[in-house]
């Protein structure tokens, strides 16, 4: 049975001229019609009734009827009436209402009566409400669907149309602040820009890209974001407050009742949903909530839809960093997230540089393990399987730095040297995976023997004539030196010399270009560094006693051996206890000190970074001048020479520290000049050389 036809029955049982049945809002604030009979007369005799009805709300919950009289009705055209209370589960929910023309007032046994018929009126507008609920959830969920799909603001107005608006709405409207100001992230912003409408008077997209300037609104703004809705009764005494475009358009499309509703994100102010209706309209809680319920959702994805957008930004720019490096950089990832998987990792991404060197599809190399691209990288066999026993020995997470190389023919036909490099990703102080980075050091080794060959070829030839120079010297010297005149003699000892010391120098650039080329041999031979000092020193001896100075060695007996070649190793100290000599003055000591290091908390300030431990490391000091923090970071440039050589004519080519700097990289080990000190004379330097069972 339907409630219309409920209240008819109700009428001709109780003889009476009107039966209404109101519903509440759930703060009781309200009251709908939802069903009368006969229809009321007119709109405004309706308001009336609730007028007064509201006012019965806090005696209704106590009574069980209230009898209204004239005094109670003298606002419409009836003489009396009574009300009851309509109950849900304890709840005050609605009210029954019959009201008649007659004066007088309804008697026991007609009282007695009509509530004999509010358990079914009451089961009625529960069963009313629920369908109502039902419809708006639907709604709602229809609407949320299609804001999941982030449809643009356009779409989104015609979506609320279609499933959210009811009749009486006429008009909708979404609207979102200007631009963020980056002195003011949040607001206040300087106007609204309609990015989607529709009226039921002028159709859909009227008046995109319109802009509503804040500035004359300060106290609706601030009123909509501390409550999120504001309703608002339009009359002719309030069109003044407005701007002239929407007093016209208030006007224009007979806008009586508007509701703005905020768009939050969290803490991020958006913008608003205009609705507004063209009849004299009391917004229900319930349909409050179902529209609040939808500004939620289009705040939450157009939130989610600006930061993809901003993540899509920020990927599509690393991605192109990425693509910018010619190196090949692979991205790899443990498999923590993929259950059940059998691979221990997954590659994350590689770049454009990747794929061309090892011709392979950039999308498809994505979350392949590592064995399955290794499986599709250009190759060969030998190199894959070895690289594999490397990296598969070290654990993703693991904080140690692998390095390596390996030839291979590029895919356009062409020999190359691949040099590769493999470093821990560190996010929040956690390793994440790990990086593998691919460079062709081909042209640049192609350059680098060229370079070598030139300048050791020249060096050959050029020592040829040299060595019958030299030998053309000695010769003069020794066979005629009596009967030579001294201005001619002092000119052969100056030539003898000169020639000596181009021969070192050609020496040196030899050893330079071979070690920069990967030709330098080395005997490595199980060593007890202290014996090696002690002659080194021993074959100085002369040299530094000439200029009565002394050597003070501090060294370890018991220290563990290291792997070195004997020669090269007396070469290095060869040339920094030299440099001691010849740059500190006369009855002066110099300082051999050695130490053993098991932990880099032993290690001195200024050491370089990736010292091999456990090691031996050496320190050779003087009291002469010292160095600058400029010498020290250049010394060991080739032809470096400091100020200090240059003014007193300290004999030397400025290659002995390279060619030293040279040999002990070749060790494994490192060599660096630690720079003078306040309170610490002369120049100090330092190397390690990693001892056998590192």
């Amino acid at each position: 049975m339907a409630l219309s036809h409920l209240l008819q029955k109700i009428v001709a049982d109780v003889p009476t001229d009107l039966a209404c049945v109101y519903a509440y809002s759930s703060d009781l604030g309200q009251l709908e019609l939802v069903e009368a009979y006969p229809s009321l007369d007119s709109q405004s005799e309706n308001e009336r009734i609730i007028e007064e009805m509201l006012a019965l709300s806090i005696p209704l919950l106590t009574s069980d009827h209230l009898c209204l009289t004239k005094e109670n009705l003298q606002k419409t055209h009836f003489e009396c009436g009574i009300a009851f209370p309509l109950m849900l589960a304890g709840d005050l929910v609605g009210i029954m209402g019959v009201f008649s023309e007659r004066a007088g007032t309804y008697d026991e046994p007609e009282c007695k009566q009509l509530r004999s018929w509010l358990p079914l009126v009451e089961s009625m507008l529960e069963n009313r409400r629920m369908r109502e609920d039902q419809v708006i959830a639907q709604a709602i969920q229809h609407v949320a669907q299609r804001i999941g799909e982030h449809p643009d603001p356009q779409d989104l107005v015609e979506i609320l149309q279609e499933y959210m608006c009811g009749p009486h709405i006429c008009t909708c409207v979404v609207m979102f602040y200007g631009p963020v100001r980056e002195d003011r992230p949040n607001g206040p912003f300087d106007y609204l820009e309609v990015r989607g409408s529709w009226s039921r008077f002028a159709g859909n997209a009227n008046g995109l890209g319109m802009k509503i300037y804040l500035d004359a609104y300060p106290d609706f703004v601030s009123q909509l974001d501390e409550q999120k809705v504001i309703i608002t009764q339009v009359h002719e005494g309030m069109m003044n407050q407005y701007d002239p475009l929407i007093r016209a358009f208030l006007r224009v499309q007979n806008i009586h009742t508007t509701m703005s509703i905020a768009l939050h994100a969290g803490q991020r102010r958006m913008g608003s949903i205009f609705f507004a209706t063209d009849v004299p309209y009391q917004f229900l809680s319930r349909e409050i909530r179902g529209y609040q319920m939808v500004s939620e959702f289009v705040s939450m994805s157009t939130m989610a839809h600006i930061l993809q957008q901003q993540h899509d930004f920020v990927q599509r720019g690393r991605a192109a960093l990425l693509d910018a490096v010619t190196d090949g950089v692979m991205m790899v990832l443990p498999n923590e997230v993929i259950a059940h998987s059998s691979d221990s990792s997954h590659v994350l991404t590689v770049n454009l540089g990747f794929t061309r060197m090892f011709k392979m599809n950039q999308a498809k190399a994505q979350g392949l393990s590592v064995p399955q691209i290794m499986e599709l990288m250009q190759i060969p066999q030998d190199v894959r399987h070895d690289l594999y026993a490397q990296w598969s020995s070290i654990p993703l997470r693991d904080p140690l730095v692998q390095r390596g190389e390996f030839n291979m023919v590029h895919p356009d036909g062409f020999p190359a040297s691949i040099e590769w490099y493999s470093a821990p990703v560190h996010h929040d102080n956690r390793v994440m995976g790990r990086m593998y980075i691919f460079h062709d050091a081909s042209a640049s080794r192609t350059a680098a023997n060229l370079r070598a060959n030139f300048v050791s070829r020249v060096s050959h030839e050029l020592r040829t004539p040299l060595t019958s120079i030299r030998g053309f010297a000695e010769f003069m010297l020794e066979e005629l030196g009596d009967e030579l005149p001294d201005l001619a003699r002092e000119y052969t000892e100056i030539i003898l010399n000169s020639a000596r010391h181009l021969n070192a120098l050609f020496s040196e650039v030899i050893e330079i270009t071979r070690a920069d080329t990967g030709e330098m041999n080395l005997h490595l031979t199980s060593t007890h560094l202290p014996d090696l000092i002690i002659n080194v020193v021993a074959l100085l001896e002369l040299s530094y006693k000439e200029r009565g100075q002394s050597i003070v060695m501090e060294l370890d007996d018991d220290a563990p051996p290291v792997l070195v070649d004997e020669n090269r190793i007396a070469q290095v100290l060869t040339n920094l206890v030299n440099n001691a000599i010849n740059y500190t003055p006369p009855d002066t000591r110099i300082r051999i000190r050695m130490d053993t290091i098991s932990s880099p908390t032993q290690l001195p300030n200024g050491t370089p970074p990736d010292v091999v431990i456990p090691a031996i490391m050496v320190t050779v000091s003087d009291e002469g001048p010292g160095l600058s923090q400029e010498d020290a970071e250049q010394v060991f440039m080739p032809f470096y020479r400091t100020k200090d050589a240059r003014v007193g004519f300290v004999e030397g080519s400025g290659l002995g520290l390279t060619v030293s700097r040279s040999i002990i990289e070749l060790h494994r080990g490192k060599i660096w000049a630690d720079p003078r000190k306040r309170g610490r004379r002369g120049a100090r330097f330092i190397f390690t050389l990693p001892t056998i069972e590192s």
